[in-house]
């Protein structure tokens, strides 16, 4: 299933008041805006409607969401109204069809398959009823905002993914890495060795190659610029990469930022796409602290992932590299006017993005140069 636009506000009418408007996504996608526009947050939002949906987290304080999926043929509008932490509104439309409708203290009405009505329910009003009500037999319809909210995975790369986080080795039982956690990467990339083989490994290997890490060897062992005092702590483990041009193996300790957090999202990217448990990949900052080179890279890498598994890529950035190497087409420009945030992107502006082709200039120079607005006032002037 894949998200297809979100609009969302939050303390309507009060001081802390915020809205987004108009953000409309394709399978690849590149969120820009200058600083402080909301693109962090805009991907926020949309993580935290996941875990609304796979019952991992409670309602917040206030939001509301108006979302629309597709799934196969079927078109999914789901609303959320959130007030002082309960669900004072929700309803889920299935092409225009109301399958769910609850209100204030949880009262409403949701359709059972078998019965093929709408009857009544009451659902706590601390709890939402796209999680609590699921059932596959008396209401299908809910599976599939189950599924996406589970399977969607967010990654922050301006932070460390997981480099400053070691692994136990474990005969047998222990507690599993959540791959929903990105700092959990090392005992993800034992998992995936494991079920995948020398078939994950290689796909990692050459993913970090393609973007400039020449590397041979990837393998889970005691960090290597460490020397311990007593027996038990080499059964700590961390990512070692044997690097061509290097003799000797580099642990995740003496890697650089940049080296890890490439390796980290490969990982868990390529993890995704073996298990084929992620419909959707949001990654904020993408491209922070790697050069040229290798940030245009990984753009293309994860890219060309995304378009052969399907899954769909949600990216943000503030990086000139990163728009240079996503097509316009991708693009959702965020522009702030005071609490309220409006996207503009192809759908809805195609005219002034089409126009700025013709202009030679790089991508960046279109938000550098305020491209949008000034065609706009142009435009306005010529009227």
């Amino acid at each position: 299933m894949r998200l297809i636009s979100v609009k969302f506000s939050e303390f309507e009418g009060e001081t802390q008041e915020w809205t987004l408007e108009g953000l409309t996504l394709g399978s690849t996608n590149l969120i820009v805006g200058k600083n402080a526009t909301g693109k962090s947050r805009s991907l926020n939002i949309i993580s935290a409607l996941s875990r609304h949906l796979a019952g991992l987290q409670a309602p917040t304080i206030s939001a509301k969401y108006e979302v629309v999926f597709k799934d196969g043929e079927n078109t999914l509008k789901y609303k959320l109204n959130i007030e002082r932490y309960e669900v004072v509104e929700e309803e889920l439309k299935v092409n225009d069809e109301i399958k769910l409708k609850r209100g204030k203290e949880g009262i409403g009405n949701i359709w059972f398959a078998e019965m093929d009505r709408m009857l009544k329910f009451q659902t706590p009003p601390g709890e939402f009823a796209a999680f609590a009500r699921r059932d596959s037999i008396q209401h299908p319809f809910l599976e599939p905002l189950h599924a996406w909210g589970t399977s969607l995975r967010h990654f922050h790369f301006g932070l460390p993914l997981g480099k400053d986080q070691f692994a136990f080795y474990q005969d047998q039982g222990g507690r599993q890495p959540d791959d929903r956690n990105p700092y959990e990467v090392v005992g993800l990339f034992g998992n995936a060795k494991e079920e995948f083989k020398d078939e994950f490994v290689k796909a990692v290997i050459d993913d970090m190659s393609n973007i400039g890490y020449d590397i041979e060897k990837i393998e889970l062992g005691p960090p290597v610029s460490i020397r311990w005092a007593i027996a038990v702590l080499p059964q700590f483990v961390t990512l070692n990469v044997k690097e061509k041009h290097l003799k000797g193996l580099t642990d995740q300790i003496n890697m650089s930022q940049g080296m890890f957090r490439a390796l980290s999202i490969l990982i868990q990217v390529n993890y995704s796409q073996f298990s084929k448990k992620s419909d959707c990949i949001l990654i904020d900052d993408i491209g922070e602290g790697l050069d040229f080179d290798r940030s245009c890279c990984l753009i293309k890498v994860l890219r060309e992932k995304a378009i052969k598994s399907a899954i769909q890529l949600i990216l943000s950035t503030n990086d000139r590299f990163v728009m240079n190497q996503v097509p316009l087409e991708e693009w959702s420009v965020l522009q702030l006017d005071g609490s309220h945030v409006r996207v503009r992107n192809y759908e809805n502006s195609r005219e002034i993005f089409e126009e700025f082709k013709f202009t030679g200039l790089s991508n960046f120079s279109f938000l550098e140069m305020d491209f949008i607005n000034e065609a706009s006032n142009e435009e306005m002037s010529l009227k």
